[in-house]
């Protein structure tokens, strides 16, 4: 059987998949034009244990099913594609032989600026028609709060991670 794509992997990614709806969808706090939560957790795991494809996967499919399943106001396919690109970075710097401390910090920069504010903004501009540089103000903000926040939980969660993928190595699992 082929591991990238086996009944184990799709078992733990459906698992870290709810939990990510569930930390995004009622353990969060929103505003009319942010949302402060820690979904990234989760996401962070599948991309570090799985990597770069999964992460994508599971963030876009995290989002589609808490979209219909929990809908909070309209959906709309460019958060999906920013929920999609926060697993891809976060994958990409975490997976196995990727876990240094400034490829986690290039991938956040990527994630808050980037998608977090540059194209995030332009996804509220969209829906709500409130000028651009308004709504970028108020991701900064979240940005700048969010970016240290998700580093020092996602350095801490690094080595019990790397500890239950080599364990699953070694009994076979993944």
């Amino acid at each position: 059987m082929n591991k990238k794509f086996s009944v184990l992997i799709l078992a733990q990614v459906a698992v870290l998949l709810a939990m990510e709806v569930v930390l995004s969808r009622f353990f969060s706090i929103a505003t009319p034009i942010t949302k402060f939560s820690f979904a990234f957790v989760p996401l962070a795991v599948c991309g570090a244990l799985f990597g770069p494809v999964w992460g994508g996967v599971m963030g876009a499919l995290a989002d589609l099913l808490g979209a219909i399943l929990f809908p909070i106001g309209p959906y709309f396919p460019g958060y999906t594609l920013n929920n999609a690109l926060h697993g891809v970075a976060l994958g990409m710097a975490l997976k196995e032989g990727r876990r240094k401390w400034w490829q986690l910090a290039l991938a956040l920069v990527f994630n808050r600026v980037v998608i977090g504010i540059f194209l995030a903004a332009l996804w509220g501009h969209m829906l709500t028609d409130n000028p651009y540089w308004a709504v970028a103000g108020a991701r900064v903000v979240q940005a700048a709060v969010m970016a240290p926040v998700q580093f020092i939980i996602i350095r801490l969660m690094q080595r019990p991670v790397e500890r239950y993928a080599d364990l699953s190595h070694r009994r076979g699992m993944a």
